[in-house]
């Protein structure tokens, strides 16, 4: 070994030594319990425009989709300008502008009682399940645009009509809106 080359390993070696020994004392790492509870921190606001949700804080990020005006959306936690996003059907989560929300929930998606059989069009590309729920299996997944037939609603999901003939499904009920005459 060169000189130089067992001085940079010496230099490198009681580095790590000091980090290991003195930088990790007294502190200790935070076990699950410690965590933050996300859904507790889940906050309803509704977007005032047509918000475009991105990978990362910031408009240099990848944008994954659109969220329409006046849609629900779940927030968890903010980074400068941007607000990171969740999504109760399963989507990825991601950030969009803080300017682009207001506070609250859109009263129209809000309320199950606004929700009557008939035909609805879906906000944003979801799948649909077999239940009223998360915790049930994706049955088929669906496109932003897609004219479905409801049947009722239950628990802040939709029953939804299959076009071709299999079960019923549940889409969440924030996601679907009154088809306009086509």
């Amino acid at each position: 070994m060169s000189r130089t080359t067992r001085g940079n390993f010496v230099s490198w070696s009681t580095f790590m030594i000091c980090l290991t020994v003195f930088g990790c004392k007294g502190r200790e790492m935070a076990g699950p319990d410690d965590l933050p509870d996300l859904n507790k921190q889940i906050r309803s606001y509704t977007t005032v425009e047509n918000t475009r949700v991105r990978t990362g804080p910031g408009p240099q990020f990848r944008a994954t989709g659109e969220i329409p005006a006046k849609a629900k959306v779940h927030v968890v936690g903010r980074d400068g300008d941007w607000l990171l996003i969740v999504s109760k059907v399963g989507n990825t989560p991601g950030f969009i502008e803080m300017t682009s929300i207001e506070p609250g929930a859109s009263a129209e998606r809000e309320s199950p009682s606004h929700i009557v059989a008939g035909k609805y069009e879906i906000l944003a590309n979801t799948r649909v399940y077999s239940g009223p729920g998360l915790q049930y299996p994706v049955v088929t997944k669906i496109s932003k645009g897609t004219i479905i037939n409801v049947i009722e609603e239950e628990k802040g999901w939709v029953r939804v009509e299959s076009k071709r003939g299999n079960k019923p499904g549940y889409v969440e009920a924030s996601l679907a809106k009154p088809a306009t005459n086509r």
